[in-house]
């Protein structure tokens, strides 16, 4: 069985990520087979299995939850062809062996952003996409990163596929501590 999340964004642009192994943690961490960095994002934030027949995601106790078509998971989730993973910003359409063969990734992204909400009653309702930047202390000068290869998005494997291929048309709200850019 082949799968693929296909990385979707509002402006119609879309990316795919084949799952080659049989389970994929995503998350921040640098050990994590789909890495996202971006602060919305848990270090070890859900893991994805392909089992026979079967794919489902697990959210790993994740600060800001995995969604599956707008609700938010508490336990393992069967995953269909068409579904959207939303994870912190960024939206997947799950794709199974070639289906679906279309996505509008611009419908798609909407739809994995709005409504995303908890499934429950409470009033601690989260949304995939982050709340309006808020003024952030200025950074701290600390170590520079070392020069060289950037960190891959899928690793493990010498055809991985840098962070900043797959990410290069992807922006995320900034909300991180780092100081704004000078002009």
């Amino acid at each position: 069985m082949s799968v693929t999340l296909v990385m979707v964004k509002a402006d119609g642009s879309a990316k795919d990520v084949p799952l080659e192994r049989d389970q994929t943690l995503v998350g921040r961490d640098e050990h994590a087979r789909l890495r996202i960095p971006v602060p919305q994002v848990s270090r070890r934030h859900c893991q994805i299995t392909v089992a026979g027949s079967t794919v489902s995601v697990a959210d790993l106790g994740s600060s800001n939850g995995t969604f599956v078509n707008g609700k938010r998971i508490r336990q393992t989730q069967t995953l269909a062809p068409g579904d959207l993973i939303t994870i912190g910003p960024v939206v997947f359409v799950v794709r199974v062996d070639g289906k679906p063969e279309q996505i509008d990734a611009k419908d798609s992204y909407a739809a994995g952003t709005i409504g995303v909400e908890d499934d429950d009653d409470d009033d601690d309702d989260l949304m995939a996409t982050p709340p309006p930047a808020r003024a952030a202390a200025p950074a701290k000068p600390g170590p520079k990163a070392p020069a060289g290869k950037p960190k891959p998005l899928l690793s493990g494997d010498d055809d991985d596929v840098p962070i900043d291929e797959i990410l290069k048309d992807f922006k995320f709200d900034d909300d991180d501590d780092d100081p704004p850019a000078k002009k």
